[in-house]
């Protein structure tokens, strides 16, 4: 008789994160997993497109009330939290899932943050970044259930910096770029949001390794003009790029993305890229993300 396969409940699933870890979790070494696809929406074209993947099961619902998930599909070996910008507040969004994780017996519980200075410098500093807040929160709400329940859950915090994925071949893309020029030569800390889900299947498939464990996950560093000389020798042409007063005026626009670019500025991210590459060489750099995962065509 076959032993049943662990089940992990992947929210966001059809998002850029939920989808890595899904990816990673199909192509890792380790103890085969069912995995639960959590969506909003089981008819769109992404949710589609998962369900055909072997082991993926398109799982409808929200993560602000899980419990008729974890009831009919018990039990649930793992939960991948990940929260985004909503109608439902970013901690109201986690903080159910967690709930209901700890009462219905989960093993492993792993949510992604975000980088604040460091591994150990994350632990303590909240900063004044609402989003960033945020997820301080949702961690400290994390442990703090786990202790207060007595509860065995074990967890892991994932905490990457920014994403290569916002750089894409689009007036956004552009308007990304005239904000990090803001920053000068401050270099600023980057990360491929795939290569999120590699460390997100670390913890499922090695939990005595990675519980109790918070790390800060970077796969390179660059100033603009560092990047803009990548971009270049990679792609064969210029990183398509807007006037500065597009980023001005986003940062303007969005008191909390004017908040974000000031703290790369004055403090930024500190994750430690060498030790982070070391512990998985699959990272992606700025060239390889350009080349593999991103949206630009190179030069012919």
């Amino acid at each position: 008789m076959s032993t049943p396969q662990r089940k992990i409940l992947v929210t966001g699933a059809t998002g850029k994160q939920g989808r890595a870890v899904i990816e990673a979790l199909e192509a890792s070494s380790g103890t085969p997993f069912q995995i639960l696809a959590m969506t909003r929406n089981a008819n769109s074209a992404g949710a589609k497109a998962l369900a055909a993947k072997p082991n993926v099961t398109i799982v409808e619902g929200e993560s602000h009330k899980p419990n008729a998930i974890f009831e009919a599909h018990k039990p649930i070996y793992g939960v991948f939290s990940v929260t985004v910008f909503a109608k439902v507040p970013e901690e109201e969004q986690a903080k159910p899932l967690i709930d209901a994780s700890i009462a219905r017996g989960v093993e492993h519980f792993v949510f992604t943050s975000v980088e604040r200075g460091g591994d150990v410098k994350s632990d303590t500093t909240i900063t004044d970044i609402p989003h960033f807040i945020t997820k301080y929160n949702v961690e400290e709400y994390l442990k703090k259930q786990i202790a207060a329940k007595n509860s065995k859950m074990q967890w892991t915090i994932l905490r990457p910096v920014a994403f290569m994925d916002n750089l894409t071949p689009d007036f956004m893309g552009k308007g990304f770029a005239s904000m990090w020029a803001g920053i000068g030569q401050k270099p600023l800390q980057l990360i491929a949001t795939s290569d999120i889900g590699l460390f997100a299947a670390k913890a499922f498939n090695d939990p005595a390794k990675w519980q109790g464990r918070s790390i800060s996950l970077a796969g390179d560093e660059l100033n603009l003009a560092d990047a803009k000389k990548v971009f270049k020798d990679t792609m064969g042409y210029n990183m398509p790029e807007t006037f500065g007063f597009v980023g001005s005026g986003i940062k303007m626009a969005s008191k909390e993305m004017g908040s974000m670019f000031s703290w790369f500025k004055t403090d930024g991210f500190g994750a430690d890229v060498k030790k982070v590459r070391e512990e998985e060489p699959k990272m992606q750099d700025f060239a390889t993300w350009l080349k593999q995962s991103s949206g630009f065509k190179p030069q012919k």
